[in-house]
């Protein structure tokens, strides 16, 4: 008997804990439904049923009884559960007792024999049915997270359009107050203009399809595009990117787009006075542990007077201050081929962490024109 219960303790180790009133959790949704009592009913059912069927055939043993007795108790804990199980596991054992029971010759071997088999069959029973338990609740925590994030992306997505229609309203509202009030109409404008930049920019992160990096050279092509459509329709002014693609985090990547639009806008603003043509060139790249984005123009130059005039504007206090989120530098001087240059370089670990002098390059960097390989 000290063999039996080692055994039995053993072969319910796992259940004891199981909620076997209710084992619906480790179902698939198409079998939850049914009550545990009718899925018990099975179980039973099913071990009678292959036990009468070996009962009807007299060259089966003892042994092939119970190897089929076990194959209905596995059968059970795989399609109807743990409680099924278990039910078709009593069955069996009173299966293998009833006939020395019924005749008078049940002794101590039989019931010792007995007892090992509904030990093993409860280990069966449990080795088959929590770990498909367990796959089950899995799966139903996986589609549950997949439902939260569905909702999370159309809210997120219903924000965004939200966003830009308050910022569209807001451009107009500032637009329609410039023209009635002459004194304030270029402050107001240039507030419209600057909500406008951030729109351009929302809307292209917006459609980085929930990641949390950004592909630079997708991202400022398209940012330039849309400058390209909305600053210069039908102007003899060319407007062009050439930049490498790396992985910018969301914030990095708005601050650049903002620094980006306001020197695209300054080039147009001062490089080509009186119907000019030229060209604007935006360009992006790595150096090592540095950013590099260089935007030229082909224009009429600033000099010392226009230089002075630029560094003092609002525009460039603006991208002064992205820069410094970004932990980078502004440099703004004549390009190598006339013109006007301004560099930003801001390092690849982020704002965290400043760049320090000795990482700026001594020599002068290639010229804008340069284009990645990959662009």
């Amino acid at each position: 008997m000290t063999a039996s219960a080692r055994h039995t303790g053993c072969g319910a180790a796992r259940v004891k804990d199981a909620d076997l009133t209710d084992d619906s959790a480790q179902l698939p949704a198409s079998l939850q439904a049914w009550p545990i009592l009718l899925r018990a009913a099975l179980g039973i059912a099913l071990a009678l049923s292959v036990g009468a069927v070996a009962a009807a055939v007299p060259a089966l043993g003892a042994a092939e009884l119970q190897a089929m007795l076990l194959g209905a108790v596995a059968l059970a804990a795989l399609g109807l559960g743990l409680g099924a199980a278990l039910a078709a596991a009593a069955a069996g054992f009173v299966w293998l007792l009833w006939p020395a029971a019924a005749d008078g010759t049940l002794g101590t071997d039989t019931l010792l024999r007995a007892l090992l088999w509904f030990a093993l069959a409860k280990g069966i029973a449990a080795a088959i049915a929590l770990p498909r338990g367990d796959l089950v609740r899995l799966a139903s925590r996986l589609r549950g997270t997949e439902v939260v994030a569905r909702e999370r992306a159309l809210l997120l997505e219903e924000m965004s359009h939200r966003i830009r229609n308050d910022m569209q309203r807001l451009v107009g509202l500032l637009q329609a107050e410039a023209g009635n009030n002459p004194v304030a109409s270029g402050a107001l404008l240039q507030a419209a203009g600057r909500i406008q930049v951030l729109g351009r920019v929302h809307r292209r992160l917006a459609t980085r399809a929930g990641s949390d990096a950004v592909d630079s050279q997708a991202f400022l092509e398209g940012l330039v595009d849309d400058l390209r459509a909305a600053l210069l329709p039908d102007s003899g002014i060319g407007l062009t990117v050439s930049a490498e693609p790396h992985a910018l985090p969301v914030a990095m990547a708005g601050d650049l787009g903002l620094v980006v639009n306001e020197l695209v806008t300054n080039a147009l603003k001062y490089a080509f006075p009186r119907g000019k043509g030229g060209v604007v060139r935006v360009c992006f790249g790595r150096e090592e542990k540095t950013y590099r984005l260089a935007v030229s123009d082909t224009g009429v130059g600033l000099g010392q007077v226009g230089l002075a005039a630029v560094e003092g504007g609002s525009g460039m206090r603006l991208v002064r201050a992205l820069a410094a989120q970004l932990g980078g530098r502004v440099e703004l001087r004549g390009g190598e081929v006339g013109g006007t240059l301004c560099l930003l370089r801001f390092p690849v670990a982020g704002p965290g962490r400043s760049m320090p002098l000795a990482e700026a390059p001594a020599e002068a960097p290639p010229p804008p024109e340069r284009r990645s390989a990959t662009s």
